[in-house]
């Protein structure tokens, strides 16, 4: 299940790439051709296939903007249901996840780096929503 949102007169998020605010969308598959072609023909994305240490990631393209990110569910993550996840941007990753971990957090990933990218965790609120926290090294443009 997903919602999709047309924003008519409202533009959406007013702050985005700033600490505090959203930063990327991620979906996680077991599908990456499928879900791709799907998102790629609803919302016209193309896609730009990136290798990297963990395998395939694919960004998805409005125009010439970055638009979200996807890949293969990990083995590691075991038998995990495809889902989209969100990334807040932070000012510091290791500080934002001891104090989310302090507030009840469970860390589903410690803080680690992505090379020219920048620093992440990936997290449970107390209910089990899980979300990202990511110290940018250089902020997208919205």
């Amino acid at each position: 299940m997903f919602a999709v949102w047309e924003p008519r007169s409202h533009a959406g998020a007013q702050v985005v790439n700033e600490p505090g605010a959203f930063c990327w969308n991620e979906l996680y598959t077991t599908d990456p051709k499928k879900a791709g072609d799907f998102y790629s023909e609803l919302f016209g994305w193309t896609r730009e296939p990136l290798q990297m240490p963990t395998g395939e990631y694919t960004i998805f393209k409005r125009g010439d903007s970055q638009a979200a990110g996807m890949m293969r569910i990990p083995k590691e993550m075991g038998p995990t249901p495809p889902h989209w996840l969100v990334y807040f941007a932070v000012d510091d990753s290791d500080r934002t996840v001891d104090k989310a971990r302090g507030m009840g957090a469970k860390v589903g990933v410690p803080p680690t780096d992505i090379p020219n990218i920048g620093r992440f965790a990936i997290l449970n609120d107390p209910q089990g929503a899980g979300f990202a926290v990511i110290k940018l090294q250089m902020p997208a443009q919205a």
